[in-house]
């Protein structure tokens, strides 16, 4: 767990710095310089791509998460991986750009009436999927090769950094929203490019056509696989979406204006998540190939117990400062309606976080097939309770369906887990999390409120910190953490004191 949580160290270091500009472009100049219905779009357009890249892609960017070890030899240029999944990922977008346009007059008849913007911005949606289908499956190749910090650095903070510069322009008018749409889809080109060209400055751009993979006997396996990553990919995304589209079409793009701001502080808290999660892939895909149970009760664990320690301290950081945060952001109370979205959001972002790395678990092992199961009973519980819930509680009502999802979907996995593998993620450290929290969450019920918003959201931050930090450290939640701060406080205390 060492070097996961090294190279986790690392790539949550790049998100959150990557954070801190996106809480400027999401929370600052996007309140300032776009109108809700803008910032709608915005989302919309971004999430609905690489909705359609999920599924235009076929599977393909989960491959090499279970089959790289199988052909992994860099004499051998991987036995052609790269050029087998670009070429599954291209045959797909062009069945895709056939879909899209025989059905655009069905998606126009749905969102023309309260979200009109949209469709102009329609044919947009063909270049980004491009785009968006080549980047995670470049993506997914080079992180399987325990190589995540830089495309981290290009996915977390230099996208980030192209919508900085765009909203800038715009808020000096040097620049039109239609070409700032424009140069959103570019900016992504532009990652694109640059992450390629670190794969190709590695060595590992092997482009050159090689059919091994087509001749392999993993072939029948691999495609079967494909085609069952795709509906789980398709069920996974459509969970994660369900949100915004049917949102969009019910309410109008400025209430999905409103949930991408909430959406946004929300996901501060699953950031660590996503780090650990790159880095752990590699050592789980290794261990289910080789039946290493016992590893994988290890990492399954500790991701546990990690992810709940930062998970939970963000989440009390958030909540309680929750009217802080809306003070601060230009026009919030345009946006304020989004609390109890942050906190659903929150709360289920969390749970997700507590369960540890079940999904990586599941889809690299022989048992990849159920999470198919899983999400395709997913899928319709977001769905109904999507259009049950948000034409009678708007903004809330979206939240709570992506809640009920996201705790449904962990507590499968943990079950199926628990029976089939004989293992499960918590311990007694999970215990002693939540009484932290609790004892944390009192601290602040109890704390009195400044009068300036700013300094009580300072000064409040830093008390529950320090309370949860001393708590965890001193209760020994866990020994990756106390190891990690033991070096740290030798290294630069203990050579002055």
């Amino acid at each position: 767990m060492g070097i996961v949580l090294r190279q986790s160290a690392k790539t949550v270091l790049i998100t959150y710095i990557a954070f801190a500009l996106g809480y400027i472009n999401t929370l600052f100049l996007s309140p300032l310089v776009l109108s809700k219905e803008e910032i709608g779009l915005v989302r919309v357009l971004i999430n609905v791509s690489y909705l359609f890249a999920t599924l235009a892609s076929l599977g393909s960017a989960n491959i090499p998460m279970k089959f790289f070890p199988y052909f992994k030899d860099r004499k051998l240029e991987h036995n052609g991986i790269l050029f087998f999944i670009l070429t599954i990922g291209t045959a797909g977008f062009s069945l895709f750009v056939t879909f899209i346009l025989a059905f655009k007059p069905y998606i126009a008849n749905i969102y023309s009436g309260k979200a009109p913007l949209l469709m102009d911005y329609f044919y947009y949606l063909i270049p980004f999927t491009l785009i968006a289908i080549y980047s995670i499956i470049f993506d997914s190749y080079i992180v399987i090769q325990q190589r995540p910090v830089v495309p981290n650095f290009i996915k977390e903070f230099l996208i980030r950094a192209f919508m900085t510069i765009w909203l800038v322009l715009l808020f000096f008018k040097m620049i039109s929203f239609k070409l700032f749409v424009i140069n959103i889809i570019l900016g992504y080109a532009l990652a694109l490019i640059i992450l390629i060209l670190y794969i190709w400055s590695l060595g590992l751009l092997f482009l050159k056509p090689n059919f091994t993979v087509f001749k392999s006997s993993h072939f029948k396996s691999i495609v079967v696989f494909a085609g069952f990553a795709l509906m789980g990919n398709a069920g996974g995304t459509l969970i994660g979406n369900i949100d915004s589209l049917i949102l969009s079409a019910y309410k109008g793009l400025g209430s999905t204006g409103i949930f991408t701001i909430a959406f946004f502080i929300a996901t501060t808290i699953e950031i660590p998540k996503r780090a650990i999660s790159q880095a752990v892939i590699p050592h789980i895909s290794e261990s289910n190939k080789n039946n290493e149970i016992e590893k994988l009760d290890i990492i399954y664990k500790k991701s546990s117990i990690n992810q709940m320690i930062v998970g939970g301290v963000l989440f009390l950081l958030v909540w309680c400062n929750i009217d802080g945060i809306f003070h601060i952001i230009p026009h919030g109370e345009d946006f304020i309606t989004g609390k109890w979205v942050v906190f659903w959001i929150g709360l289920s972002k969390l749970f997700d976080m507590a369960t540890g790395v079940n999904q990586e678990i599941i889809g690299t092992s022989r048992f990849y097939k159920m999470d198919l199961a899983f999400y395709s009973l997913l899928v319709i519980i977001g769905i109904v309770t999507g259009f049950i819930f948000i034409p009678l509680y708007g903004l809330t009502g979206a939240a709570l369906s992506v809640a009920i999802s996201t705790f449904l979907i962990n507590i499968i996995r943990f079950f199926f887990i628990l029976f089939s593998m004989k293992i499960q993620p918590f311990s007694f450290d999970s215990l002693k999390i939540l009484c932290i929290g609790g004892a944390v969450y009192l601290t602040d019920y109890l704390l009195p409120h400044n009068s300036s918003f700013i300094i009580d959201l300072i000064t409040r931050s830093i008390l529950l910190l320090i309370m949860f930090a001393t708590l965890v450290l001193l209760l020994k939640v866990s020994e990756d953490i106390n190891i990690v701060v033991h070096k740290l406080v030798k290294k630069y205390i203990g050579k002055r004191f």
